[in-house]
């Protein structure tokens, strides 16, 4: 994961080239406490890009989800704290509201509400043709 928020538009530049994760806001693959929310969708002039996808992650005290990052995503917290711990580099993270972040695809992490409040991000997911 990258925490540089000055690199936020080379990042969602370099995200088309990945795929898009394989749950476009549906519930049914998440854990309880974990919800995603479509927030927009824009249509893309961009080659290969069908179209962008702006979501809301919602995670609940104490809830967490372990899963593999199916996409490059730019990510910004909006509420509460966020401990990501990547089991594929040993690193964790903690992000809180106003943070700004990357992440990397094929890594395994898991996504857990810190602090016994409701964690909240938006980030960006661009859906390819």
């Amino acid at each position: 994961m990258l925490r540089v928020s000055s690199q936020l538009i080379a990042v969602a530049l370099l995200s088309i080239v990945f795929l898009t994760a394989p749950s476009m806001g549906s519930a049914a693959a998440l854990p309880a406490g974990v919800s995603i929310d479509v927030i927009a969708k824009y249509p893309s002039e961009t080659p290969g890009v069908k179209e962008i996808l702006f979501r809301k992650i919602t995670i609940k005290p104490g809830a967490s989800w372990t899963l593999t990052v199916p996409a490059q995503s730019v990510c910004q917290g909006t509420k509460g704290i966020l401990k990501v711990v990547n089991h594929t580099t040993g690193k964790t993270h903690i992000f809180n509201a106003g943070d700004r972040w990357s992440t990397t695809p094929g890594h395994k992490v898991t996504l857990t509400a810190e602090g016994g409040a409701t964690h909240e991000h938006l980030f960006y997911t661009m859906v390819p043709k």
